[in-house]
């Protein structure tokens, strides 16, 4: 009797069980014939991480466009291929002599070595940019140099010379999140434009100055001024190299001034242009020019003035996926390029971001790689692809650092963007995800916990839905609602 009441329990919890993955899969059923997402490319994946069972299996192998959430893959194949404690190297050296008057009589060399958190603020221990100008000052007067007699060169011949890559929008280009690509980068490549508001929406906003200083920089300015509270739909058009920038889109009225962020046209040049003037004002005159170099040369260690090194590639790769920052990926799929291949190329980062995943199992059928940050739409993975990455992971020894990088929604001291939300729900402080936005994207991946403490990993991309982004982050909020809920 005993073992009969036991046989029917058995198969109670397993009906019920399988009750709930079918109300679950019929709920994906009728999301899919809403108006929302009746015409969207939809697919949602998720199994059960140590079972491998399947809870939600719809269009696992449709080839959608990821947008950020393509920034896994290549964190998870730099921390791969670089090892988590890597760190990037930027170097200045002088060459000539410093004579008994303090002059140096030779040139200065600004070294980069593809460094994404030179002179940046947003990972901790590296040196903000005024802080890492002020410690290059103070390594040169060291050497009792007063006076400079020659050239300061920026040297970004580490990386090819494509700063952007092949598929990126050109309204994009030019805007802070869609900076250059340099071995030399500083400052994350960026500046802030401030605008002086019109008097009334319509009106024209009045250009007052970028911070900092980017010389020979000048702007045809079509902004507007918009409603109050409307915020930045500002867009700033250029390519690299090019120092006239065109404006378009609307401020917000209401301030006295306001700012949007953009990218520097050529931040080698400008990084040794700035060196320049910071030395002149700290009383070291340079009778040469700011220059970049046009051909590797052999530096001497022993004129070494000082090395910058990076924090270790787990801090940055943590900034990645916390904060999704797309110059920092596209830095590390150019190192991982370098690093193997000694190349230092996009094409050859995706490729080798692929290669990855082949030799972790990973079927790259309908997967298409154009960059690491997901920015470009024609980038195309599948979210088997993406719940089968997650899963090798779990078994790296790099996981650790991996899994800290995502977001924790609900979390009120996470630096992610979903401290807020899931609040007072099973999803607080349980779900670990990346997102991924871009225009006509929706994306979610990542590990959640069930009632009964069983790891899921999920993925879900929507594609060209008719209607609100924020629609479809509603229902994907939903499914891992539905999720977390199984037991």
């Amino acid at each position: 009797m005993k073992i009969f009441t036991f046989i029917l329990v058995v198969l109670s919890y397993g009906l019920g069980i399988a009750q709930n993955y079918s109300n679950l899969n019929n709920k994906i059923i009728n999301y899919k014939n809403t108006k929302l997402l009746r015409s969207a490319s939809w697919s949602v994946y998720a199994k059960y991480l140590n079972s491998g069972k399947e809870i939600i299996n719809y269009n696992p192998d449709l080839s959608l466009a990821p947008a950020s959430n393509l920034k896994l893959f290549t964190t998870a194949a730099a921390l791969d291929y670089l090892g988590e404690d890597f760190t990037f190297e930027t170097k200045i050296y002088y060459d000539g002599k410093i004579d008994e008057h303090g002059t140096l009589n030779g040139n200065i060399y600004f070294t980069g070595g593809g460094d994404p958190t030179l002179g940046s603020d947003l990972v901790s221990n590296s040196l903000p940019f005024d802080s890492l100008m002020k410690t290059i000052i103070a390594k040169i007067k060291s050497l009792g140099i007063k006076r400079i007699n020659g050239n300061i060169y920026a040297d970004d011949l580490l990386y090819d010379d494509q700063l952007i890559p092949d598929e990126w929008n050109w309204i994009d280009i030019g805007n802070y999140y869609a900076a250059p690509l340099s071995a030399l980068t500083i400052n994350d490549n960026l500046y802030y434009l401030y605008f002086k508001p019109g008097g009334n929406a319509g009106d024209k906003a009045t250009v007052i100055r970028t911070e900092p200083f980017v010389e020979g920089l000048k702007f045809i300015n079509h902004m507007k001024t918009g409603p109050e509270g409307s915020g930045d739909n500002g867009y700033i058009y250029n390519s690299p190299w090019r120092f006239t920038a065109v404006l378009r889109g609307t401020i917000p009225k209401g301030k006295n001034e306001f700012s949007i962020k953009g990218s520097l046209p050529d931040p080698p040049l400008f990084t040794v242009q700035y060196l320049k003037s910071k030395l002149s004002e700290n009383g070291i005159p340079v009778t040469g020019e700011p220059l970049k170099l046009k051909n590797h040369i052999n530096y001497n260690d022993e004129k070494l003035i000082t090395k910058i090194t990076s924090p270790p590639l787990k801090d940055i790769v943590f900034i990645i996926n916390k904060k999704s920052n797309n110059l920092y990926t596209e830095l590390l799929l150019k190192m991982i390029s370098y690093k193997i291949n000694k190349t230092g190329s996009t094409k050859d980062g995706t490729r080798l971001v692929k290669l990855f995943l082949q030799k972790n199992g990973i079927d790259t059928t309908g997967i298409l790689l154009y960059d690491g940050s997901g920015l470009s739409r024609e980038n195309a993975i599948t979210t088997e692809a993406m719940v089968k990455l997650l899963t090798v992971l779990t078994g790296k020894k790099y996981f650790d650092s991996f899994h800290k990088s995502l977001a924790v929604m609900g979390k009120p001291d996470d630096i992610g963007f979903f401290k807020n939300t899931g609040r007072g729900t099973l999803l607080e402080n349980n779900v670990r995800i990346k997102s991924g936005v871009i225009e006509g994207v929706r994306a979610y991946s990542g590990y959640l916990k069930d009632k009964r403490g069983n790891v899921i990993v999920f993925s879900m991309i929507a594609n060209n839905f008719n209607g609100e982004g924020s629609e479809v982050t509603f229902i994907h909020r939903k499914i891992l609602l539905s999720l977390a809920n199984l037991n």
